[in-house]
Formats: C-alpha cells, structure tokens, sequence
C-alpha cells in the first residue's frame, strides 16, 4: 500500500468484517480506540476459533495524541481462588515437554476455564479513551451475531476437524457451530442469536452486565455442573487495569509493548541483545544467524523466571537494565562463537489469537492482541448465551512450584506482544500478530525488519520468518539453498517450516500522522482498510 493522505485512518485485521467496522467507526466520528474497541467485538464474533467476548483474555498498546503519550490495557485471566498447582495430574513422557496431563483436562472442559477478561478489558479501554457510547460501539457484533457472519478458511477447517469430538464431548458447542449438526459449507453463514443477546445485554448495562449479573451467573452455573471451579465472586472480583507499558529506545524509535504477563519483554529484551550490531550491513546469513542465537538466550530465561509479577516480583526495570543485558550477552555472545543445541524447557504446542493495528488521522495508534488461547478455547459453550469459553488456566504451566505454575487469583504467562513504535517522538507504527511462542520471535523479526532494513509494513509481514524457543532445530521459511548452506557450517541444524505465526497485521505512519499504509499477512486472509 502506497502512503498517502487518509481523512479518517488505516485499519488493518485478520477479517473483512472486523476491518470494516473499524473503518466504518472513525467515519461515524470514532478515533483508533472506538475503532478498535467495535472491531474486537466484533472479531470475538466471525473468528470464534480464534477469540471471544469470553475468551481468555488479552492486551492493547495505546498512543494518545493530544497527551503524546503510551499507555497499555492489560485484561488477562485470572485463575480461580479455587484453583491450585495440584489440580491437574502429571504424568511423564516421551517428548519435547517430558510430561503430559491425562486427556489435556488443563486445555479443553472446565477446569481450563479462568475468569474471561476480554468483556473488561475492551469497555476500560472505550470508557478511558473512546468518543462513542459503548451500545453504539457493539451493534455491528450484534448484528453480525444475529444476521449472521461467513467464517474465513481458518474457521471452517477448525470447525470441520473438531465437529466429532464436540458431538461427542461438547454438545452445546456443536449446537452452535455445526448446522444440521455438520459443519459450514464456504461462503454459508453462521448466526448465533443467543450471543447476540449476551451483547445487548452488555450494550446496556455495559461490563457490569458481564461480571456482576445474569451473564456471570449463567457461566459459573454451567461451568460448576460440568466439573469446574469458577465461582461469581471470582467474576465479581476481577479488574482489567491501565498499565504502563515496558519501553526501550531501539536505534531511532521509542517502543512500547503491554506488560507481563504479556510476550513483549522477551521481544525487548531480544532487541537489547542485538542493539550494537549493525543489522542494515549484514549478510542475510549473519543477519539469521544473530536472531537465531538472541531466541535461544532469551527463550529459556522466559520459560524458567517469567510469571505474574505480582507473585513473582519480576522488575521490568531490571530485566531490561544494562547489568542484567550484560550478563545475557555472556551466553549469546558464546552462542555466535559456537551455536549449541539448546534444549526445550516447556512445551506449547497450541495458538490461536487475533491482532487489529489501527492508526486515524490525528495520529492516534492502537495494537490489540486477544485470544481464546488455542483454537476454540476450552470447547465450552454456556448454554442460553452463545458464549465459548476460552481456556485461561491453560496458559500456566501444570507442573507445581514455577514461575508459572496455578495460584489462586494468579494471571498466567500468555505470548501476546502488540507493539506501538514512535520516532522522534511522533507515531510511527503499530504492529502485532498471533501464532502462540512464535509471536514474540515475529515481532522482533517485524521490529529488524520495519527499523533495521526500512521495509514497508507489507515487505515486513510478507518477509520469511525464523523462529526457535532455545533449541535446535531453528524453524525458517524459505531459506536458500546458500544461505541454508551457510548457517550449517556455522553450526546451526535448520528444520524449513511452510508457516511460521501470522497473520499479522500493522500500520505505519508519516511525520504527518494522516500520511499512512498498512499491510496484512500472506499467511492469512486479513484485510487492510484505508479511507
């Protein structure tokens, strides 16, 4: 896309539905964050696969133009009080984890099941920071619940591979998704009348509706005949909050990521570990070969110490101090001598999120991440309000005595890394991108990609990707034979993967903020609006 004069702003999505009612807000008035607030509803309904209005959770990064500053909202999950690191049963094998929980009860069903914080977080957000009245800001994911919604690619496939165990298992999910009990066709639509109840609910009551009335009592109703432990006072109990952001300068930009829970201290912390080097006058090779070697000193380091800093006293001030990136770059500096195989400290092998980048023409910037965690969350549906639940208490790690292990009250380590850049202190980007491990690793490729070598936001999202979570094999997409060639002999084992992450999506704007373009994935079927 060609950076040009926009009167009312970009939006960027993973769905032409969602990317349409971002832009259809800023015309009827909107700014980024009304815009950004009405697409997210309205995604957590075409996208159910990959997010919710109950789904886990999630985080924006917010630039304010009048006040020419950088908040964050953060809405994750929190377990339930009566949730402990000895509910699920550990049993060893054969693996890169070494253990798994018999028949994955911490994923899918109600113990997966945490306080949803998607319904909080997106009303803090417009009641801070929006111009339009929240009925105003949910009608059209009413009206795409009600009248129906044609699910993109990624949702038809996860619901046709699922469909027999929800006959099976989940019932009430099956009711909902499968028509005629079978799955969509292409290009039919999919209605769910009672969510779109649940949403005029919301629409006049707003949250309270959600976490104080009938809502709350529906779910912690259902999800405690089933087997859960979620209780009303755990709904009525919990707050998304306003945050400040982790932030570091990397070369000539100011950036800024919610947040841990959240993924981005990894990111920073990456770019901390490459920040002397000159990325612009490497050789692709080099360049691969630097990356692959930061994911691998930062990676395990994430999976032992990360946690809820409120029980785990983790000081972003430290983490990306100069004292603690000296003592990292011991290890990576060896790691370039000598590329060794690393092990796996936790294993994940599950994602599903979405990203919307949106920037209006007075230059304020919103990126927001949320998610159900994998695809489709728990599989829960609670019956009479359309609600699928996602699976927050999946995100901890099952195994007692962690950084990340269960606590009651306790808000899990989560990958989501939305990211707003400025330059010289005017707006610069908003980026972010789902895919579960992959996503901090991407936004740092996005991050070299968008800095370093002065791509447009497309050329950055259309860029082969690597990813590695402190072992070899490093995943890449499309490696050369050469430079394939070359990485051997450096002493690194590459493993080609068709896809890495994605779809991410972004906007990049000019000194005058309404100077700006937009890109989407390849990987996925998003959309970039620009009017």
């Amino acid at each position: 896309m060609i950076p040009s004069r926009k009167q009312y702003g970009t939006v960027a999505g993973p769905h032409p539905r969602t990317v349409q009612v971002g832009m259809d807000i800023l015309k009827a008035g909107g700014n980024a964050i009304d815009a950004a607030i009405a697409a997210a509803f309205a995604e957590g309904v075409v996208e159910p696969s990959q997010n919710g209005i109950a789904g886990y959770g999630g985080c924006m990064v917010i630039y304010l133009a009048e006040r020419q500053e950088v908040t964050a909202v953060d809405y994750n999950t929190v377990a339930p009080m009566a949730s402990s690191d000895q509910m699920f049963p550990i049993q060893k094998a054969d693996g890169p984890a070494g253990y798994h929980v018999p028949g994955r009860t911490n994923i899918h069903g109600p113990l997966s099941v945490g306080v949803p914080g998607v319904v909080a977080g997106l009303c803090l957000a417009l009641q801070e920071f929006g111009r339009l009245p929240l009925a105003q800001i949910l009608q059209p994911a009413i009206q795409s619940a009600r009248y129906g919604f044609v699910p993109n690619r990624s949702n038809l496939n996860g619901i046709a591979t699922n469909a027999d165990r929800w006959r099976r298992d989940f019932p009430e999910t099956a009711r909902v998704y499968l028509k005629n009990g079978v799955p969509p066709e292409p290009n039919q639509k999919l209605t769910n009348p009672e969510l779109a109840r649940t949403l005029e609910m919301i629409a006049a009551d707003g949250a309270p509706a959600f976490y104080s009335g009938e809502i709350a009592q529906k779910i912690v109703n259902h999800i405690q005949k089933i087997g859960g432990c979620l209780t009303t006072e755990d709904f009525h109990q919990y707050q998304a909050k306003i945050v400040e952001p982790y932030q570091i300068q990397y070369r000539d930009c100011r950036l800024s990521t919610p947040p841990l829970g959240a993924g981005g201290l990894t990111t920073l912390q990456m770019l901390r570990l490459i920040e002397n080097y000159d990325m612009a006058q490497m050789s692709v090779t080099q360049r691969l070969h630097l990356l692959a070697e930061a994911m691998k000193t930062c990676w395990p380091a994430r999976l032992k110490r990360f946690g809820d800093p409120l029980f785990t006293g983790i000081d972003p001030s430290t983490e990306l101090g100069d004292q603690f990136i000296s003592d990292l770059k011991s290890s990576f500096e060896n790691g370039l001598k000598s590329p060794q195989p690393g092990k796996i400290v936790a294993y994940e092998p599950i994602s599903c999120t979405s990203h919307i980048s949106i920037a209006d023409a007075d230059g304020n910037l919103v990126a927001l991440t949320q998610t159900h965690g994998g695809g489709f969350g728990s599989m829960v549906t609670v019956p009479d309000t359309g609600l699928l639940l996602g699976h927050g208490i999946g995100r901890f790690d099952p195994r007692p005595g962690l950084a990340n292990s269960i606590a009651p009250g306790k808000s899990p380590l989560h990958n989501m890394s939305p990211m707003i850049a400025l330059r010289g202190g005017r707006p610069f980007a908003t980026y972010g991108i789902p895919g579960g491990r992959t996503i901090a690793n991407n936004q740092l490729n996005l991050t070299v990609n968008l800095i370093d070598l002065n791509m447009t936001m497309q050329e950055a999202l259309d860029a082969p990707r690597l990813h590695s979570e402190g072992a070899e094999p490093i995943q890449m997409e499309d490696v050369d034979k050469s430079t394939l060639a070359e990485l051997q002999k450096l002493g690194h084992e590459i493993e080609h993967s068709p896809g890495i992450g994605g779809p991410g999506h972004g906007v990049v704007v000019a000194d005058d903020p309404a100077i700006q373009s937009g890109g989407t994935d390849p990987r996925g079927q998003g959309r970039v609006i620009s009017s």
